[in-house]
């Protein structure tokens, strides 16, 4: 992952803060070969949120989205400080390493999360994590 990733603080992103265009979702790089990422491990409440915060989230502006906001979770991950350091490391890192990782609660007071990666004004969902277990 990029450098930015590095460290015990959540960096500031690198969006202007006035990115007007609307957040775009993609399922692309999607990786469920992890067990605990595993499409078992989402049940129907998990995909309905999912579905839904999608939907919310596809009227914000990127520069909406990108204010780091801890009651919705919603926030760049700094992978050395959970259990996989290596961050997405079934990407192609030449690829995809200067992007930065963020995650999102698809419900506020649930401990699910949702992780990917946010390229211009698309968020590519990589792992589905109903359990909360980055």
């Amino acid at each position: 992952m990029s450098n930015i990733n590095q460290g015990r603080r959540i960096p500031a992103p690198d969006f202007q803060a006035d990115d007007e265009r609307l957040l775009e979702f993609s399922f692309k790089y999607l990786d469920i070969s992890l067990d605990e990422f595993s499409l078992q491990r989402c049940n129907v409440e998990f995909l309905q949120a999912l579905i839904e915060s999608i939907q919310l989230y596809s009227h914000w502006t990127v520069a909406q989205f990108t204010d780091q906001n801890n009651q919705d979770r919603r926030h760049i991950i700094v992978f050395d400080t959970t259990n996989h350091p290596e961050g997405f490391s079934t990407l192609d890192e030449d690829q995809l390493a200067y992007h930065d990782a963020w995650q999102f609660a698809p419900v506020r007071n649930q401990q699910w999360r949702v992780h990917g990666l946010l390229i211009d004004n698309l968020f590519q969902i990589v792992w589905l994590d109903p359990d909360h277990l980055l």
